[in-house]
């Protein structure tokens, strides 16, 4: 894969830097404020380094342009991770010009990913005093629409002044070239948001981690992996790994204006559904703190609740928490519901073994024969028997369409 033709935009209230990756046209939009190094081409191969990885392609990069000499010398160790977790992903070569950057007086402060959720607002609220700005990205973990993104810019920026913190906004594509790359968010997640971190050059970024210590599964963010992508001026770091939902929320109801503005939703930036599962495990750890007043746009049915399903290891980890809480504070309605959702995860995860060990995969292979190409999932870093196929697939695109046109709506603040 070659890294090309990088081009930065100055506008008057924005810049523009893009590249070519392979066919792919990579960008990201961030403030006038924001000092973009017009030459660094770190940002674009931290996102560039899993598809490669996948596709098995070494990358060069234009010898015009440089990268972060310690970013490249730990990406050995990147993906020697990457690959013992999915084999899929195989070793490559990175060709590269370097540079040993050097923090500056002009860099920004520390700063931490946010976008009003319950992690980034523990975070924030925890290390307040350290922070200096929060970082909201469209186009990275979803790609909302001009009204969609003004309205999650205008809820976070409220919890930005609350406590004194500048919101820095960037729009970029990621999430359209992970997608047509054929993974799923999960298997470049940390790497596209040390895209951003690079391109910013903050003196630190923070990470909200979603799980505790004891139940960190492999993924491509992971507090082991995510500061290997720091550079020798921006220290990457993973944090929030102490708490689980209900314990953050615990902090945050000490808040009540930062609480009153979580935006905690897979649905509309306006409000809170009441109707997902995001809303419907946020309602429960509300339950247990014995907070009642928080908004949500339909009224959550506790009938509904019993039917959430994890979806992975990770997930359940969640409702385990919960109804560890929930037994402890004698919540007999709560806990039975939990109950019920951890036995239905257990008892698929135990026919799945028992298919694997006694039957030798029988029931699983006589699934795989009735999913449609279109109903495969995307590859993430757990390997999976359709990863090859997904992966044949990429190269069957890449030699119809050898350019790709992006075509992502993504809204913005700034044009």
């Amino acid at each position: 894969m070659k890294i090309h033709q990088l081009n930065l935009e100055k506008h008057n209230n924005y810049h523009k830097i893009s590249a070519m990756l392979g066919p792919f046209p990579l960008w990201f939009k961030t403030s006038s404020e924001c000092l973009i190094a017009c030459n660094d081409a770190s940002p674009f191969l931290c996102s560039a380094l899993i598809p490669a990885m996948f596709m098995g392609e070494d990358i060069e990069i234009d010898r015009r342009y440089y990268v972060s000499a310690s970013l490249l010398e730990k990406l050995p160790l990147i993906q020697t991770m990457m690959h013992a977790w999915n084999p899929i992903f195989k070793r490559i070569k990175v060709n590269a010009n370097t540079q040993t950057f050097k923090p500056s007086a002009s860099q920004l402060g520390h700063s931490a990913f946010y976008s009003g959720g319950v992690d980034g607002t523990y975070n924030l609220i925890k290390h307040q005093e350290q922070l200096d700005n929060l970082v909201l990205i469209n186009g990275f973990d979803f790609s909302m629409p001009q009204p969609a993104w003004q309205q999650l810019v205008a809820r976070c920026q409220k919890t930005a002044k609350l406590f004194n913190k500048r919101l820095i906004c960037v729009e970029s594509n990621l999430k359209e070239f992970t997608g047509w790359t054929g993974l799923a968010r999960f298997a470049n997640f940390g790497a596209s948001l040390a895209s951003v971190s690079l391109l910013l050059n903050p003196k630190s970024m923070a990470i909200s981690g979603a799980v505790t210590y004891d139940a960190i599964n492999p993924s491509n963010s992971h507090p082991l992996l995510d500061p290997l992508w720091s550079s020798e001026s921006c220290q990457i770091s993973h944090l929030g790994l102490e708490a689980d939902r209900a314990a953050k929320i615990a902090l945050i109801k000490h808040y009540p204006e930062a609480l009153d503005n979580l935006w905690v939703c897979w649905e509309d930036p306006s409000s809170n559904c009441g109707r997902c599962s995001k809303c419907h495990r946020t309602y429960m750890a509300l339950q247990l703190n014995n907070i009642s007043h928080f908004q949500f746009s339909q009224e959550v049915e506790f009938s509904a609740l019993s039917k959430l399903s994890p979806k992975s290891d990770e997930d359940l980890s969640f409702y385990e928490y919960l109804y560890q809480l929930a037994i402890k504070q004698h919540n007999r309605q709560l806990s039975q519901v939990l109950r019920k959702i951890i036995w239905r995860y257990r008892a698929k995860a135990f026919a799945r073994e028992t298919d694997r060990l006694i039957l030798h995969s029988v029931c699983s292979k006589w699934r795989q024969k009735k999913i449609a190409h279109h109903q495969l999932a995307d590859v993430n870093v757990f390997p999976k028997y359709s990863d090859a196929i997904q992966l044949e697939r990429l190269h069957q695109r890449l030699k119809q369409n050898p350019r790709f046109i992006s075509s992502a709506n993504i809204g913005s603040v700034f044009d």
